[in-house]
């Protein structure tokens, strides 16, 4: 029977035209071939439905090679995309490179190897003959030959591959199952055939409908999207020339207008017909049938959509009916999925994510590293141990966790041993890795449910489909006699594409790619991307054979293969299929800057479009910019935007806001600590941020990471000195400097573990030898620069009220209204008339710590230990410095009387007469009391400004900003 072609633009009637044949067909067995499953699966519901007879099936192109190599008796195994990957690692590991061998090195060589494959098969050219044209090409030349019989070798090791394995992939299956069919062509019976919604057919396609009509002998009807000089269906020309010289008859079927709603008629079919055409055409208002959004980013992109949609849920019109379209959905789906899910809006958003992205990926894998690597981290261990119900008790993991972080970075093995705990998981794994592997992620996909007869959750299903699909895995590496070395074995897995996101369901909206909505209509369809770079999508070079060598291949041996960097005309097509599927509604999107605010361009698209309407079109669209943090409130989709407007329009025009107020309660105001006995630490903590004191002086939650290296480094060289101070029994001066350095090299002959806990030996003796020189720099400069004065004290403790017997603790300090305040003064020198020098060490210098910005800076312990040393010890201070053991500076900051004799260690602009000294003492006494007070009556009020250098420290904590 001769092949029927029925050609015509979008909307012509073409559907009506082959399904009827179909229909007609089917009462005594027919195929119709869709390009999807989805249209597969909506096609045989709306024949159903229709109440037509279906004496035949409804197939995507795959379907229809696995019926003829059914009745053909063709039985060939296929092998999976993973098989597949690893026999292209195959061949291409087993090719002898020279040209390529740099190229063969890179990760993605093999993938390009298997696209190149796949093409030349979807071509019906085999090894031999790629091989011969490509010696053909060479002539020659030695470069090319080179090149040529290297690239050759590739398609042809991988033959060889396949056939080792007994095998055949999905394109080689269609080839064969076309020659078993050829070869008996009698087995097909008399089905029709009929093709729909293909907007291309690739030449392995245009193969079977050759086969079925000219050999086979059957009725093949198939349908093409084209209309004869349309730019728009341009790319589809030579596609429809080769089928037209196999047609006995071509029904070319005019364009309609009957398809779109009355009310969208004028504007939708003026689209259709005028779409990338010569201008001249009537330039028409389309009022809101086809309507421009500008975003700000990709969320603000998503926000807009999803307002239009909520608009058009709110009109009647049903989710399953609106599709939105992009050119790349999978990388877009988790963003469209969270903004349109939080408005409320179902959304059918099939992808794949890789098994590492899951959960239950990231336990299996971490397990796998455990067991497998010796390079595993502590960190893989505690994923795997905090799989949900793996542990009867979680917080044994919290507890191991926070023990390891406080000892540093630390090996799989090193936190296994800490446990003391067999683990006899991690040894089945490292014994046999596919059947453990296997049999553990079950495992744990069940833990939780373990002893319920439970169904899974939606938050569950991405875990059973990763178990899925790493269970066909490695079934399928063991099929091959694979056993990949234990680090390319996780590579491997992790990177294994899992299903994600909702099928197609009523009353859930679509995200889809242009050519997967070709076959099917809808009522409003969005086309979202539209930026330069992005729709249309550039031409990709193919990385072996560029156009200009495919020229040159098809003049030199005859062998043509289809262009690939001249991508606009197929992006072209895909636009008009975008636009051509809408009978209501059509609404552009573009964004014109990202997240960070970049200038982004629009597709050039916007421009086509806006040809085809009135002046103003583009000046009318909707806008959600960078800067629209909340919507309008008339604007505003949700209940929950628009309170956040509301919000909004009430907070100051002008300056930070009020921040909330806040305060202890009586119950709580009895438990607090420093209600009796203040210390000055306590209130420059509470001066920087009450809730900042709250969370660490009163609440003081165990620290998960080990204490910072900086905080640990000071202290220990605070600990070194006053152990050295102790020793010396005096002032460091010029005299007594070689003894205190003895003193500190015999001092660090034992470093305590907590410097630089868990580091490699070079980094822990890198951090020591480092605080060794700082030290001895330190005592250099005081020897030249220091006042030569005695110590009264070291570590001078007040206010404890204890009995330790080595260091008794003096009274405690009283200030007015009944402020009691307790401390530990570093260090107090003094000269024989009573004067007194009080220092604070610090691990390095801030000019911060000058005097002048005490009050500003909200500073009070040296001041407070200047007040202290005065009144519990009977000395006149007449200086407080802050005095830094390393940095770069190692003046002390702070205040001295301007005629005390202190040392040439400080800075002039410190100086200060004593009626200054005296009011700068006063000022931290009546700060102090004026805090103390607020401190006593539970005032919260939290001060992210002042809190850190970095704002508010504990945001979760206080909801301040």
């Amino acid at each position: 029977m001769p092949l029927t072609l029925v050609l015509g633009p979008a909307n012509s009637a073409k559907a009506g035209e082959v399904l009827a044949a179909y229909a007609a067909a089917s009462r005594r067995g027919a195929v119709l071939v869709v390009p999807t499953a989805q249209d597969a699966q909506l096609y045989t519901r709306e024949l159903a439905g229709l109440g037509t007879v279906l004496g035949g099936s409804v197939l995507t192109f795959a379907g229809l090679a696995r019926e003829i190599a059914r009745r053909a008796g063709y039985a060939g195994r296929r092998v999976s995309a993973l098989q597949r990957e690893r026999l292209l690692a195959r061949a291409v590991s087993g090719a002898r490179l020279a040209v390529l061998a740099r190229s063969g090195s890179a990760p993605g060589f093999a993938a390009a190897v298997g696209e190149l494959v796949a093409e030349l098969e979807r071509s019906l050219v085999t090894p031999q003959r790629f091989a011969q044209a490509l010696g053909a090409w060479a002539g020659g030349d030695p470069a090319r030959g080179a090149y040529a019989r290297e690239l050759g070798s590739l398609y042809l090791g991988y033959a060889r591959e396949l056939e080792r394995a007994g095998r055949v992939d999905e394109e080689l299956f269609a080839w064969r199952a076309l020659d078993a069919l050829r070869a008996v062509p009698g087995r097909w019976g008399s089905d029709a055939a009929f093709f729909y919604g293909f907007d291309d057919l690739l030449e392995l396609e245009r193969d079977a409908i050759e086969t079925l009509s000219r050999i086979v002998g059957v009725e093949v009807t198939a349908s093409l999207t084209y209309e004869p000089g349309r730019e728009a269906l341009s790319a589809r020309a030579e596609t429809m020339q080769e089928l037209s010289a196999l047609a006995a008859q071509v029904i070319e079927m005019p364009a309609l207008d009957e398809y779109y709603a009355e009310s969208s008629r004028a504007a939708l079919h003026h689209v259709e017909r005028c779409l990338f055409e010569a201008p001249g055409a009537e330039r028409i208002d389309p009022g809101r049938v086809v309507r421009l959004l500008e975003a700000g980013g990709e969320r603000a992109e998503a926000e807009l959509i999803a307002a239009e949609v909520l608009e058009l849920l709110g009109a009647g019109v049903p989710g399953e009916e609106i599709v939105i379209c992009h050119r790349s959905p999978a990388r877009v789906a988790p963003l469209f999925d969270r903004v349109l899910g939080a408005a409320g809006i179902e959304l059918a958003a099939e992808h794949k994510v890789p098994f590492a992205h899951t959960a239950l990926g990231a336990g299996v894998l971490a397990l796998a590293r455990c067991a497998l690597l010796h390079s595993a981290s502590a960190e893989d261990l505690l994923i795997w141990l905090r799989m949900p119900g793996l542990l009867e008790r979680p917080e044994v993991a919290d507890g191991l966790e926070a023990e390891l972080r406080r000892a540093g970075p630390r090996t799989a093995a090193d936190a296994r041993e800490r446990l003391g705990w067999n683990l006899d998981e991690l040894d089945a794994v490292g014994r046999d890795p596919a059947v453990e592997l296997a049999r553990q992620a079950r495992r744990l996909l069940a833990a939780p449910h373990r002893g319920q007869a439970a169904l899974l959750g939606a938050t569950e299903k991405p875990d059973a489909a990763a178990l899925g699909v790493l269970t066909r895995a490695l079934s399928e590496l063991d099929e091959l006699g694979e056993r990949p070395p234990a680090r390319e074995l996780i590579q491997l897995l992790s990177e294994l594409p899992v299903p994600a996101g909702l099928a197609p369901r009523a009353g859930a909206v679509l995200l889809a790619d242009p050519l997967s909505i070709r076959a099917r209509r809808f009522r409003a369809v969005f086309v979202c991307g539209l930026g330069e770079g992005e729709f249309p999508l550039p031409g990709r070079p193919e990385p072996f054979l560029s156009d200009e060598r495919r020229f040159e291949l098809a003049a030199a041996s005859g062998l043509r293969l289809r262009p690939r960097e001249d991508a606009l005309a197929r992006e072209r097509y895909l636009l008009y299929a975008c636009v051509s599927r809408a009978t209501e509604q059509v609404v552009l999107s573009y964004r014109s800057s990202d997240e960070e605010g970049n200038l982004a361009l629009p597709s050039p698209f916007i421009a086509d479009v806006a040809e085809l309407f009135a002046p103003g079109w583009a000046e009318g669209r909707r806008t959600r910019l960078l800067a629209d943090v909340v919507w309008e409130p008339d604007s505003a989709p949700t209940e929950r935007e628009l309170a956040r407007s509301q919000a909004a329009m009430s907070a100051p025009s002008a300056g930070a806001p009020e921040p909330p107020s806040r305060s202890l309660g009586e119950a709580a105001l009895g438990v607090v600590r420093h209600s009796e006995i203040l210390s000055a630490g306590a209130l420059e903590s509470y001066a920087d941020c009450p809730m900042r004191w709250l969370v660490e002086r009163e609440l003081q939650p165990e620290r998960f990471e080990p204490d910072p290296e900086p905080m640990v480094r000071g202290s220990y060289m605070h600990e070194l000195l006053e152990a050295l101070l102790r020793r010396l029994g005096g002032p460091v001066t010029p005299q007594s400097l070689p003894e205190a350095r003895r003193l500190l090299d015999e001092l660090l002959g034992s470093v305590p573990a907590s410097v630089a806990p868990g580091r490699p030996v070079a980094i822990r003796a890198a951090a020591i030898k480092s605080i060794t020189a700082d030290l001895h720099r330190y005592l250099e400069y005081e020897a030249v620069t220091g006042s030569g004065w005695e110590q009264a004290g070291l570590e001078l403790r007040f206010g404890f009220g204890d009995n330790d017997a080595e260091q008794p603790s003096l009274p405690v300090l009283e200030l007015d209204d009944g402020v009691r305040l307790r401390g530990l003064i570093d260090r107090v020198d003094v000269d024989g008339d009573g004067h007194a020098i009080v220092r604070d060490y610090k691990s390095s210098g801030r000019d911060a710590h000058r005097g002048a910005r005490w009050s500003t800076d909200r500073q009070l312990q040296v001041a407070l230990y200047m007040l202290a040393t005065k009144q519990l010890l009977g000395l006149e201070p007449v200086a407080g410095f802050y005095q830094p053991l390393g940095g770069e500076k190692l003046a002390g900051r702070g205040v001295f009387l301007s005629d005390a004799a202190v040392g040439d260690g400080v800075v002039s602009r410190d100086g200060r007469s004593a009626e200054e000294l005296d009011e700068i003492l006063r000022d931290a006494a009546d700060r102090a009391v004026e805090l103390a007070g607020r401190l006593r009556a539970g005032d919260l009020t939290p001060c992210p400004e002042t809190c850190s250098r970095n704002g508010c420290m504990y945001p979760g904590i206080c909801r301040a900003v």
